[in-house]
């Protein structure tokens, strides 16, 4: 009995809409990848990616499972692409960092499962974007030297993410802001590499719907922040 209570109280949590919003956009992404006959492994990438990023917008700690092999699966495409930034982001860092998170989230969650969300003072804010087109400057002029391809959106998406993800473990709402950042120059780089690639249609789809969640997500964290206000 105790099993079935548990499960009820987790289906009770989602709303409507985030029901709604899983299920089209994965439906979605199989149904667009299976039309333009991308990749098993770009497929299995972007589901997973797609239930990670809404379980996060949640706020629950079950996301970084679903993280994990999103990343892994997306390191091998972009491999594949001669993105290098990404491929050590995801590889070296994403993976790495997921473990981390599901540790300190693990301690900072509330009665009903949710993490706890902080925000940044306006000065933080400040510093955050100082810090972030710095560090834009800085690992373009390394990606440079080692060729590959879109090395300016490269950049952006890998130093964005980067931040993104301490911001996300340290359990800031304004991780949403800059997950926003790195979603649209997402967007625009698989859209500059179609059609060529592997996997370049979900991927598109796939950034898409990370677009769409990551605004829903600033919205619901900063409801999060005020329960603790």
């Amino acid at each position: 009995m105790q099993n079935v209570t548990n499960k009820k109280s987790v289906l009770n949590d989602w709303t409507l809409f985030e029901k709604t919003w899983l299920i089209v956009s994965t439906i979605t992404m199989i149904a667009l990848s299976v039309i333009w006959k991308d990749s098993l492994v770009a497929l299995i990438s972007g589901v997973t990616g797609i239930i990670g990023v809404v379980l996060c917008a949640k706020g629950k700690i079950s996301t970084y499972f679903f993280a994990t092999i999103n990343v892994a699966l997306y390191a091998w495409l972009c491999f594949g692409n001669k993105l290098y930034g990404e491929v050590m982001l995801n590889a070296l860092y994403f993976i790495p960092m997921n473990i981390v998170g599901f540790l300190l989230w693990n301690k900072k969650k509330d009665e009903d499962g949710n993490v706890e969300a902080k925000a940044l003072t306006k000065k933080g804010l400040i510093m955050l974007f100082v810090g972030v087109l710095v560090a834009i400057f800085a690992y373009y002029q390394l990606l440079k030297s080692f060729g590959g391809n879109l090395q300016l959106i490269d950049t952006i998406t890998t130093v964005t993410s980067v931040v993104a993800l301490i911001l996300q473990v340290l359990r800031y709402k304004e991780q949403w802001l800059i997950w926003i950042i790195v979603n649209i120059v997402s967007v625009v780089m698989w859209i500059i590499l179609l059609p060529t690639p592997e996997g370049s249609v979900t991927m598109i789809v796939m950034w898409a719907a990370y677009l769409f969640n990551s605004i829903y997500g600033y919205i619901n964290w900063s409801k999060l922040n005020k329960k603790l206000v």
